[in-house]
């Protein structure tokens, strides 16, 4: 899993180099072609030409650098969402759990009690208000943190 995190990591810079030395070596082709230049230069002797090969090189490598890094923040950012969701589903298994729990609590004293008591119906209203209160909150999560999960 870890191999598979630094090839993504270091995708479009992967990409770039490669892109920017056949960008190199094709305008080197046009020159001896199309220009009629007497030898074939990888490095032209020329100043303005090898300073114009070399600026582009470097912003093709530099788009690289700069398109990974965005990228990486991007899936940074996924996972922290993915850490949020998580939590979220943990925290709401468990009060749904402790619910329902409750409520097999509360149809156990209704069953041994036929009289149904008024103090039962204000327990199971306290369990219900409870449960409704706790799923709210999980709306204004904004941080994960492991106590929630």
């Amino acid at each position: 899993m870890k191999g598979l995190d630094m090839k993504k990591k270091y995708f479009f810079l992967r990409f770039s180099i490669p892109l920017a030395l056949a960008y190199w070596f094709i305008d080197s082709v046009v020159h001896y072609l199309g220009y009629g230049e007497l030898e074939f230069a990888i490095i032209p002797s020329d100043f303005n030409e090898l300073w114009m090969r070399s600026v582009i090189f470097i912003l093709l490598v530099a788009f690289g650098v700069f398109a990974d890094y965005h990228t990486d923040k991007i899936i940074k950012k996924d996972a922290e969402k993915h850490d949020v969701y998580m939590a979220m589903l943990g925290v709401t298994r468990h009060i749904l759990s402790n619910f329902l729990n409750n409520i097999v609590l509360f149809r156990r004293e209704t069953e041994d009690n036929k009289a149904f008591h008024i103090d039962v119906l204000k327990t199971f209203d306290q369990v219900m208000d409870d449960t409704i209160a706790q799923i709210k909150n999980l709306e204004d999560i904004k941080r994960v943190r492991q106590e929630n999960s």
